[in-house]
């Protein structure tokens, strides 16, 4: 499906979400918080053709009309090549491989290390719901961590950032 994109004069925290139309949505068969892939038809760059995003719902043609793509202010600044009134391709998408982990640890099994980088990889990249991720907050809270899933996800969420150097000579007095 192709649509145009509408600026969004609201900031979501640099969550990858958007807003269809409801009559988009049913065509697309999608609900709110599924996900969408969606093809930047206008970029050479393979990073910023396709992406991936949580979609929101709109019932009011004020908002989102059918036919066009919300798109909020700093997903548009995040997102090079990407403007307002440019076309986009919007097709459903799956969730990602984490999504099934999560489950998996809602239900009170351990996860493979492969599983939580998945996770942790996946968060940061915007392909999990706030929703999800809060799941995967509530039952590693019900459930627990063992040692190894706990170091897991500690290494995992420093792979995930920068990492700071401080130099040769830099010493914690609490290493000893």
């Amino acid at each position: 499906m192709r649509l145009k994109v509408k600026k969004i004069n609201f900031e979501t925290g640099h969550m990858k979400d958007v807003v269809l139309n409801y009559l988009d949505a049913a065509k697309l068969d999608k609900k709110a918080g599924e996900r969408v892939i969606i093809k930047n038809v206008e970029s050479k760059n393979l990073d910023e053709k396709y992406w991936v995003a949580i979609i929101q719902i709109s019932h009011s043609d004020n908002i989102v009309a059918p036919g066009e793509l919300g798109v909020f202010v700093d997903t548009l600044n995040d997102i090079k090549n990407l403007r307002a009134e440019s076309e986009v391709s919007v097709k459903p998408a799956n969730p990602p491989d984490s999504y099934q982990y999560i489950k998996e640890k809602i239900a009170g099994k351990k996860l493979r290390t492969e599983d939580i980088n998945d996770i942790v990889n996946d968060a940061v990249s915007g392909l999990l719901s706030r929703i999800e991720l809060s799941s995967f907050i509530t039952s590693v809270s019900i459930h627990g961590m063992s040692n190894r899933e706990m170091k897991a996800l500690t290494l995992a969420e420093a792979k995930s950032g920068e990492a700071f150097d401080f130099g040769p000579n830099v010493y914690d007095k609490h290493s000893t």
